[in-house]
């Protein structure tokens, strides 16, 4: 495994405060979510203006969105306790992506005091709506397979974990393909396979994914998994650059 690679992948996946096979074509082919430019860190001051304003009349979804702005700092000034209270009106009305980052952050004392049982609790009214979801939300499986793989009101399986994964990328979640990529590129209970990494990662990166065309990259900088080649690298550099993830600006600077 290349270092590059590997703190790249850590950095985004700090990020996101913890973060699509040939049937998804269809799917990913739809005007990206607001999901996904919060997930890559390149959301707008435009659509977070628009945040507050929904988010002041009550709109679940939007406390949700701008809690995620707040907890990294996104068009906002990171602000931890005000990204809780985001959540808390927004799981107050059952909104399940609310209450699993509320839960994230009661587990592990992010602008509140830890309490492991009241993020379990959190956790768990999450994981039954994601149930109840899991074929007909594109992010349902997704963020089930997150919960299987951190022991979020579930009991940790990997295996578990990966099949949710392809799951989600057969409903158009090009995250899913680069959580897939990782899990191969690391070799975390698969086996280690660099070329597999790199297929999943194409594919997330051809659906306008950012942050696999910035992995990508890496892997074309280091020779891992394809030829190496520096022209590519930059290539994907810049296409990722060119949606705003800061990290990609900083790697063609390198």
């Amino acid at each position: 495994m290349k270092r590059t690679f590997l703190l790249a992948w850590m950095t985004l996946l700090l990020a996101n405060a913890f973060a699509q096979v040939t049937q998804g074509d269809e799917y990913a082919t739809q005007r990206f979510s607001l999901e996904d430019s919060i997930n890559w860190g390149n959301i707008t001051q435009q659509q977070v203006e628009h945040l507050i304003g929904m988010a002041a009349n009550g709109h679940s979804t939007s406390q949700y969105y701008l809690g995620r702005c707040y907890f990294n700092g996104y068009g906002v000034k990171k602000d931890r306790l005000k990204a809780v209270e985001c959540y808390g009106q927004a799981a107050e009305k059952d909104n399940t992506e609310a209450l699993y980052y509320l839960g994230f952050c009661y587990k592990y004392g992010f602008g509140v005091t830890k309490n492991e049982a009241k993020a379990e609790q959190l956790f768990g009214r999450s994981v039954k709506w994601l149930n109840e979801e899991i074929d007909n939300h594109p992010y349902a499986p997704y963020y089930l397979a997150l919960c299987y793989n951190y022991g979020f009101g579930v009991d940790f399986d990997h295996e578990k974990c990966v099949e949710l994964y392809l799951k989600a990328a057969m409903m158009g979640n090009s995250q899913a393909l680069v959580n897939l990529a990782i899990e191969y590129q690391l070799g975390n209970n698969l086996m280690k396979d660099s070329q597999k990494a790199v297929e999943y990662l194409q594919k997330a990166a051809d659906w306008g994914n950012p942050q696999a065309q910035l992995l990508l990259g890496y892997c074309y900088l280091d020779g891992d998994g394809v030829e190496k080649d520096k022209d590519k690298a930059q290539e994907y550099f810049k296409m990722a650059a060119g949606q705003g993830l800061s990290k990609a600006v900083e790697a063609l600077a390198k």
